[in-house]
């Protein structure tokens, strides 16, 4: 009988077990605080082992996997007698070693082509896909936390965040998530979604706008982030290989600390061009579906292709900027809108401009 530890493939944390070589088969009798149980494994189900000089780790059926690792050193020895012949003992190194040096090399670089292909598109493609499938709950906690650590260092414009908040609530919005908008001191000209439906806006760009269907369009641009992700995904794929090895080392809850930690790259995330065209879409369809200009988005657009200073961030999350004037003159002119006055938004608007 060895001590060793038990996985069960559903969970990352390691069982105490003890491990027998039956003739015909592997007893795993493990425990935990809560429970105990049993685990009979069938030689012909064991594809996998792997040795080294103080350590052997077995691998068992498909999914879940099971897996036990071993630290004493006798076990290999009386495995191999135990099991003398078995398949998943036999190691693939003879075999590879007759390709010679040529097959090795080609061997290595073939396995370094394809680490290079994973470290550069598949870990930051598959960090997105999962963010694309977190629970909403999760989704609004993360975006509070992150939410809560970004106005640490900043300054809140108390009075003109109670005004956005009333044109924001006079607005027909659609949206998952609860939408709150916070507006603080900063005279760069910029506005950012964070994940869970928050959005902040600089007084900067505030005051660059001539018409509150610049506005508008500008809420219904981010509030088309929050709905479709877009942060949530941009901030995974950014910091994929953070959560990567989080989940490596069995800390799952870790991964939303690495994304707390580094709330600050959400000011400078830039999307995809296909995702800014889709937001830029949400900001036409909030215009016309509250009956209001739709060329609030093109005004909008028009005014941040600046090349004033204070413009520059904008611009650099932001790119393509003519290209999509371009697009969002086609969709104004494609369509047909309904522009009624709205005498709330209105007012909501001059008292922002006012404070």
């Amino acid at each position: 009988m060895f001590e060793g530890k038990y996985y069960n493939g559903r969970t990352s944390k390691g069982m105490p077990a003890f491990i027998t070589l039956e003739p015909n088969h592997i007893r795993v009798n493990w425990q935990t605080d809560e429970e105990r149980g049993s685990e009979i494994w069938h030689l012909s189900e064991i594809h996998k082992s792997e040795f080294n000089d103080a350590t052997t780790v077995l691998e068992y059926g498909n999914y879940p996997r099971q897996s036990i690792a071993v630290f004493e050193q006798g076990f290999r020895k009386v495995l191999e007698q135990q099991y003398n012949g078995a398949k998943f003992l036999k190691s693939n190194y003879s075999a590879f070693a007759k390709t010679g040096l040529a097959g090795l090399l080609v061997g290595g670089l073939s396995l370094l082509a394809l680490a290079i292909v994973l470290v550069v598109w598949g870990i930051p493609a598959l960090a997105e896909k999962a963010a694309a499938h977190f629970p909403e709950e999760y989704e609004r906690a993360l975006g509070e936390e992150l939410h809560e650590q970004m106005m640490m260092g900043q300054t809140i414009d108390s009075a003109k965040t109670v005004a956005l908040r009333n044109y924001l609530k006079a607005l027909k919005v659609e949206s998952d998530f609860p939408i709150q908008v916070t507006v603080v001191e900063d005279d760069m000209v910029n506005a950012f979604a964070v994940p869970g439906g928050f959005i902040v806006v600089h007084d900067g760009i505030l005051a660059k706008m001539q018409h509150h269907e610049e506005l508008a369009g500008l809420l219904g641009h981010e509030i088309g982030h929050v709905q479709l992700r877009h942060s949530t995904k941009a901030l995974a794929r950014s910091l994929s290989y953070y959560m990567l090895a989080s989940v490596l080392f069995g800390d799952l809850s870790g991964i939303a600390a690495v994304i707390v930690d580094n709330a600050s790259t959400l000011q400078n995330l830039e999307y995809s061009r296909s995702a800014e065209s889709d937001s830029d879409k949400a900001g036409l369809e909030l215009l016309a579906k509250n009956n209001l200009n739709p060329k609030g988005m093109v005004w909008l657009m028009q005014r941040l292709q600046s090349k004033q200073p204070e413009y520059l961030k904008f611009i650099s999350t932001h790119p393509n900027t003519s290209d999509r004037i371009k697009d969002l003159n086609s969709q104004v002119k494609a369509g047909k809108y309904k522009i009624d006055p709205n005498p709330e938004l209105e007012a909501a608007w001059a008292e922002l401009k006012a404070e």
